[in-house]
C-alpha cells in the first residue's frame, strides 16, 4: 500500500489506529513492527519509527526490545496526554544505593506535604524509557524528578509541557538551552574539599577505590589531577565491571579493599567511589587486623546515614541530597515554568575514619 508524500508520520500513525479498530485488538495483541510497518506502507523505517514513537508517548502501544509492538494495557485510539494528577514521577537510577534511597524517601515525604502522590521507577531496569513514558501518560503525570534526560524523555516534557526537574552531578555548558528546572550537585567541588583534607592531614599515599578507570571517572579524574599536583603518590583500583552490574556495593567494596591489601603501603588513605562501597571495605580491614586510620584512613563519597553509625565514623563528601529532593519538588510545584537552576554546595562530613599524619 503506497501512500502519499505528504504527511507520512501522520498517515501512518492513521494506518496503524484504523487497523486497531478494524481487527478489534485486545490490549495485549501484537502489531506490526518498524520493519514491516515501513514495508507495508512502502516508507522508510525513519518514518515508521517516528510513528511508532508518537504512538508510544500517547500511551496506545508499546514496544518491547526483542519482542515486537503491542497495544497497550490501557488504550484509548484517540491519541492522551498525561493530565495533572497526584502523581509525581521520581526516576532514580536504582535503589540499591542508599544515597538514592534517602533522596526518594525524602522526595515523598516532601511530596506528601502538599497532598501529592509519588510514582518511583528506577531506570536501570527492564523497562526503557519510551515504556516508562507510556505509563506516564497511562496513569496521569503532573510532574517529573529525574537524575536522567534522554531525548525521548527530554521531547516528552517539551511537547506536553511537564514540569520537570533534572539532578545534575555536573554543571552543563553554557550555552546548552534548558527545558527543565535543574539542580547541580556538582562533583568536582565534592572532589576537591575531600582531596584538600586529606592532604592537609599529610597523608600523600593514596587508593582510589571503584568506578572506572579513565577521565570518565570525573570524582576520581578531578581528584587525581590535584593529588598530582601536589606531589601525592596515586594507586587507582578499579572494579570488575560485572561486579558493578550486580549493584551490590558492599561486597565490590570488599574485593576492593582486597585488591589495596595486596599493594599496601603503611599511612595510606582509601578513597571509595561511595561511602557504601567504603563501609564494605572497612569490614575487611577490621576483619584482618587493620586499624582505622592508624594502619590504613578510609573516606568516600556519597554521605549516608549508615556512615554516622560504624565505628570509626566515616569522612566523607555530603551532595547534600535531602536538600535537593526538598528543591526538586519545590521547583516541580511552583507555578514558574521559567527553567531556573540551583546549585547545592556540597559539604565534607568529618570522621575518625581519617587520621592526622602532621600530628605524628
Amino acid at each position: 500500500m503506497a501512500i502519499a508524500k505528504t504527511s507520512l508520520k501522520a498517515q501512518a500513525k492513521e494506518y496503524l489506529l484504523t487497523y486497531i479498530q478494524e481487527k478489534k485488538l485486545n490490549p495485549g495483541d501484537r502489531l506490526a513492527t518498524q520493519r514491516e510497518l515501513a514495508e507495508t506502507l512502502q516508507i522508510s523505517q525513519k518514518v515508521a519509527q517516528l510513528a511508532l514513537n508518537d504512538l508510544e508517548e500517547e500511551g496506545i502501544i508499546v514496544r518491547r526490545l526483542g519482542s515486537g509492538t503491542f497495544l497497550a494495557r490501557r488504550h484509548d485510539l484517540t491519541p492522551r496526554t498525561p493530565t495533572s494528577g497526584r502523581n509525581i514521577f521520581v526516576l532514580i537510577p536504582n535503589l540499591k544505593n542508599p544515597q538514592f534511597s534517602e533522596f526518594a524517601a525524602e522526595a515523598e515525604a516532601a511530596l506528601q506535604k502538599h497532598k501529592k502522590q509519588m510514582r518511583l521507577m528506577t531506570t536501570h531496569t527492564s523497562l526503557s524509557f519510551r515504556e516508562i513514558i507510556s505509563i506516564m501518560v497511562e496513569e496521569g503525570c503532573g510532574g517529573i524528578i529525574t537524575a536522567e534526560l534522554p531525548p525521548v524523555l527530554k521531547n516528552f516534557i517539551k511537547q506536553y509541557h511537564i514540569p520537570a526537574a533534572l539532578i545534575r552531578v555536573m554543571a552543563p555548558p553554557r550555552q546548552m538551552l534548558r527545558t527543565t528546572h535543574e539542580i547541580i550537585l556538582d562533583v568536582e567541588e565534592q572532589a576537591i574539599l575531600l582531596a584538600e583534607h586529606l592532604l592537609s592531614r599529610g597523608y600523600r599515599n593514596f587508593y582510589l577505590a571503584g568506578g572506572i578507570a579513565g577521565p570518565q571517572n570525573c570524582r576520581f579524574h578531578v581528584m587525581r589531577k590535584l593529588l598530582e599536583k601536589a606531589g601525592a603518590e596515586i594507586q587507582q583500583i578499579p572494579e570488575e565491571d560485572e561486579n558493578s552490574k550486580e549493584l551490590d556495593y558492599e561486597n565490590i567494596g570488599k574485593e576492593l579493599a582486597n585488591k589495596i591489601l595486596r599493594c599496601y603501603q603503611p599511612s595510606s588513605v582509601a578513597v571509595f567511589y561511595n561511602t557504601a562501597r567504603a563501609m564494605g571495605a572497612m569490614k575487611v580491614f577490621q576483619h584482618l587486623g587493620k586499624k582505622i586510620p592508624q594502619d590504613i584512613a578510609i573516606a568516600g563519597f556519597d554521605n549516608i546515614f549508615p556512615a554516622r553509625l560504624v565505628e570509626p565514623e566515616l569522612t566523607v563528601t555530603d551532595a547534600r541530597y535531602t536538600e535537593c529532593a526538598q528543591q526538586a519538588v519545590s521547583l516541580v510545584l511552583s507555578r514558574d515554568r521559567e527553567p531556573t537552576t540551583l546549585t547545592i554546595d556540597p559539604v565534607l562530613c568529618y570522621g575518625r575514619s581519617v587520621g592526622n599524619l602532621t600530628e605524628k
